[in-house]
């Protein structure tokens, strides 16, 4: 098997990260044997949603949703499964992803979930959903960006942010991650997706190896793999607001010793 086992002592169990975890998106990603079940999952939930007319959310949009997920967020959100190993009874923090399926999905499997979004829309219905299912998911405006963490918040076995940092500005981004990873327990994972490339179209994208560096650098983290980022040199129109902008999404998997 092409990868790196790392063994987590708090799971008591192998984990199989491949050693360049930390990459920008590849379709043939999703074809990858620790991925396939997650997203195959994911996908089936989502299908599931649909039958108990319960919306959710991409990109912030807030809708019904039968097709499935696209692509590029199954690739964000079955690799942030797969190689997070979250488990139930997890306390989990989310940055920027209200009403979306991967919180859903986590509540229903028993974790305890914080969401921080300031769309008051998602976050409402956050917690509506959470409140008629009976899961232990929160729903929070909270805004971490212009505010320290309150003292009483208990650290996170995890935290997960997809694609939501580029869209705060330059100046805040590392000073968020360092507030975020300061959250995590020892030995819990920071699971963050990112747009990336010169062409990438929002103001506050990633657009090299050495924001990527710096981006880790203020998180105080180590990548788990082989600790490198790596950059496959794909490019994708998968943002339809913008057909004319080719880029991709970068990910990062964040270990605190």
């Amino acid at each position: 098997m092409d990868a790196t086992a790392i063994f987590l002592a708090e799971s008591n169990k192998m984990i199989a990260y491949p050693p360049d975890v930390n990459k920008t998106i590849s379709p043939a990603d999703l074809e990858r044997f620790e991925v396939v079940p997650h997203a195959q999952a994911l996908n089936q939930f989502g299908r599931q949603l649909w039958w108990k007319r319960v919306p959710y959310a991409v990109n912030g949009a807030l809708r019904m949703r039968f097709r499935g997920i696209r692509w590029n967020k199954l690739w964000e959100y079955s690799r942030g499964l797969a190689y997070c190993d979250f488990r139930p009874g997890m306390r989990v923090l989310d940055f920027g992803g209200g009403a979306t399926i991967p919180l859903f999905w986590l509540a229903k499997d028993g974790c305890d979930v914080l969401s921080l979004d300031v769309d008051e829309k998602l976050t409402a219905h956050t917690n509506a959903v959470a409140q008629q299912r009976g899961w232990k998911l929160k729903g929070s405006t909270f805004d971490l960006t212009q505010n320290e963490a309150p003292r009483d918040w208990q650290p996170f076995d995890r935290v997960m942010s997809f694609c939501v940092i580029e869209h705060i500005p330059k100046a805040a981004q590392q000073l968020t991650l360092t507030r975020l990873a300061a959250l995590l327990k020892p030995g819990g994972l920071f699971a963050l997706t990112f747009d990336f490339g010169e062409n990438a179209p929002v103001d506050g994208a990633v657009r090299s190896a050495e924001e990527v560096a710096g981006m880790i650098a203020a998180s105080g983290l180590k990548p788990i793999g082989d600790g490198r980022f790596h950059d496959t040199g794909e490019r994708f129109p998968i943002d339809k607001k913008y057909p004319g902008h080719e880029f991709t999404f970068g990910s990062l998997f964040l270990q605190k010793s």
